[in-house]
């Protein structure tokens, strides 16, 4: 009876200590599915009642026909990210679809959920998968809760996002209700949050989503006059701006902020403009004047450096004692002409100086002896 004993625990150790698990033939497969399948085999057999084996060997058959084909040993491997970098890159065969939803069978619901609650780290690298994948999605949750995401992270709307979700049957849908979400709550948006705004409509737009609203028309309106007060004050069309502000049914204290600073700042320049055209003017009239001075000490000069010249000037302002003064000096440097002595005796008549009229007849007397 002991050695029967003996016996059956030696049967029982032998089974547990050699039995092999389910996870142990898939960890198996991923590196060698030949070897996998023997003990798929095995399995079976030791577990005739387990109905999930059959889908595991249809996995095992199905890693086994690819392992001749070297570009895609990552679905033997099952590696995800390896798939995300090949749908990059490569648009699969429809028979490569089937055989990737086989032995990817959560690709739905990771597509699902990043749309439905996207997350910064994961959205841009999940969102290729729906390259493949068809998710039935909630569109209004999606919708709200993309728009959230997009203004907190307006980089992840990129052309691929655009590109690939354009090309889903539930685009338009999510379109439309992206669009319907901004227009219930845009008084629930901060103003500093309009030109992601209206990014994310655009994006809607571009998927296919289609909604009618004065809000989205102002929301435009409202970026467009932003980016153009931004890029520059010169040439704007004050009162327009003033009168679009005013029709606009959004929040417009910023906007209205913006182009009050505009103004503020036109008109000061436009006094700094003026200030510089009058002194310019007052500049040039001073050098005029400086000009005019200039001129007259240079005349002065010449009046001066010429002695008939001055005294013919004295001559004509009526003053008769300075003008003969200066014509005794030029009588001086000619003393015998006898024309100069008698127009210098008659100038000192006339100033009164009868003297000296006297003494210059006495000398024009001794030239012609």
């Amino acid at each position: 009876m002991k050695s029967k004993a003996v016996v059956l625990i030696l049967i029982f150790i032998s089974i547990i200590g050699f039995s092999v698990t389910k996870d142990e033939i898939i960890n198996l497969s991923k590196e060698n599915p030949k070897e996998a399948w023997k003990l798929y085999l095995e399995y079976v057999l030791d577990n005739p009642t387990d109905t999930s084996l059959e889908t595991m060997g249809k996995e095992l058959k199905v890693k086994i026909s690819l392992m001749n084909d070297p570009r895609l040993s990552f679905l033997i491997k099952q590696d995800i990210k390896e798939l995300k970098n090949f749908l990059k890159n490569t648009t699969p065969s429809a028979t490569e679809v089937e055989i990737i939803f086989q032995l990817f069978p959560q690709i739905n619901e990771i597509s699902k959920n990043t749309l439905e609650k996207p997350e910064y780290d994961t959205f841009l690298d999940n969102i290729i998968l729906l390259k493949i994948a068809n998710p039935e999605i909630d569109e209004k949750i999606s919708a709200q809760n993309l728009t959230n995401f997009f203004l907190k992270y307006p980089t992840m709307l990129t052309y691929e996002v655009i590109n690939i979700l354009s090309q889903k049957d539930f685009s338009k849908d999510l379109g439309y209700n992206i669009l319907k979400y901004i227009v219930d709550n845009i008084e629930n948006f901060e103003e500093v949050q309009y030109p992601i705004l209206n990014r994310i409509v655009e994006f809607a737009e571009k998927i296919g989503g289609k909604f009618t609203s004065k809000y989205l028309n102002d929301l435009k309106k409202y970026v467009e006059l932003s980016n153009i007060l931004n890029e520059t004050s010169e040439n704007i069309d004050i009162n327009k701006a003033k009168l679009t502000i005013e029709n606009l049914s959004i929040k417009k204290y910023n906007l209205s902020s913006k182009l009050e600073n505009i103004l503020n700042n036109t008109q000061k320049n436009n006094i700094k403009d003026s200030s510089k055209k009058t002194s310019t003017s007052q500049n040039s009239s001073n050098n005029t004047n400086y000009i005019m001075i200039l001129l007259l000490v240079m005349l002065a000069i010449i009046v001066v450096s010429f002695k008939l010249v001055r005294f013919y000037l004295f001559y004509i302002l009526g003053l008769k004692k300075m003008a003969a003064k200066v014509y005794k000096k030029i009588v001086d440097k000619d003393p015998l002409n006898e024309e100069k002595h008698l127009k210098l005796a008659q100038l000192y008549e006339e100033a009164g100086m009868y003297d000296k009229a006297l003494e210059e007849y006495n000398i024009l007397k001794r030239i012609k002896i």
